[in-house]
């Protein structure tokens, strides 16, 4: 297994969603906001407010992969990765501290300093603020749910790459429940992401 691309790999997950079970519902719908990149910036707030999340990550390009990735706040992730070579990766991040799968053992891997990739990076305060174009592409259904459209363009938070991202906001809970993100640089072309904000999440330090 060639780990150094598989965690290049997985640290370009650092944007991306698509269709997903929301949590937190009502039985009315909100307006859409009239200013874009505000309502944007509110639905990443809401969902980097989520105590856990699940995703199912896919991407096109040159090396097509899967990832399902967990999240249990406040700093806890797993990961597991295949693509399309056979290749396969089992994560786990505690805090600054990563933990690679090999047979039935564990191994720690050394500090990095460069940010954790996560399924949350494009959400965060200071890639928000790389936004800009942000455009309303009108209303839309996701599993029978109805959505605002809302496209935009940022910069990654790991290998600042610039990217155009599109999301469909949900207007019953304000988050963002599909997302398609499209690169212009590197190997990935694009980027789809399912969430579950309602199934329980809990992640445990692996053993060795």
């Amino acid at each position: 297994m060639k780990l150094t691309l598989i965690l290049v790999l997985i640290a370009c997950v650092a944007a991306g969603c698509s269709t997903t079970t929301v949590s937190g519902s009502n039985s009315s719908t909100s307006p859409a906001s009239a200013d874009p990149r505000e309502a944007v910036v509110n639905a990443s707030k809401k969902l980097m407010a989520l105590k856990s999340l699940k995703g199912n990550i896919e991407s096109t390009g040159s090396t097509a992969f899967k990832q399902q990735v967990e999240y249990a706040g406040p700093d806890r992730y797993r990961v597991s990765y295949y693509d399309q070579t056979g290749a396969e990766l089992d994560m786990v991040i505690v805090g600054d501290r990563t933990y690679i799968k090999s047979g039935d053992s564990w191994n720690e891997l050394p500090n990095e300093t460069d940010p954790t990739p996560t399924m949350r990076n494009s959400f965060t305060d200071d890639v928000m603020q790389t936004l800009s174009d942000a455009k309303f592409e009108g209303e839309d259904s996701v599993n029978s749910r109805p959505v605002f459209v809302y496209s935009y363009k940022l910069v990654t938070k790991i290998g600042n790459f610039p990217v155009t991202q599109r999301i469909w906001v949900d207007q019953f809970s304000g988050l963002p429940i599909k997302c398609l993100v499209e690169y212009t640089e590197g190997s990935i072309k694009t980027l789809t992401t399912t969430f579950d904000t309602e199934s329980p999440v809990s992640i445990d330090l692996p053993g060795k």
